[in-house]
């Protein structure tokens, strides 16, 4: 297993647990869209930096460096589901 998906996998953990934590809130989506933005933006702004600093760019090591941020995007979609389909239910029992 190549170190950039054994990172990535610990990534998607770390922000699948905080998407949990953010999905008891009213308004989740907000802070898990905000997350997706951000993820986005830095596969952005890392490959062009990365790009213009290295003459040889193949898209293996675009893909490698970016695959952290992808499994954090995943994660925000994957707990933003969760989110709209069971959490409604636990934040009426919290409620109670």
């Amino acid at each position: 297993m190549s170190t950039a998906f054994s990172y990535s996998i610990a990534v998607f953990i770390i922000i699948f647990i905080a998407g949990f934590a953010v999905n008891l809130l009213k308004q989740h989506y907000i802070f898990q869209l905000l997350g997706i933005a951000f993820f986005f933006t830095y596969i952005i702004i890392n490959s062009a930096v990365y790009m213009e600093r290295t003459s040889e760019t193949t898209f293996k090591t675009l893909f490698f460096r970016s695959m952290p941020s992808l499994f954090g995007i995943s994660a925000c979609l994957i707990t933003m589901t969760l989110g709209f389909w069971l959490y409604p239910v636990l934040r009426k029992k919290i409620r109670q």
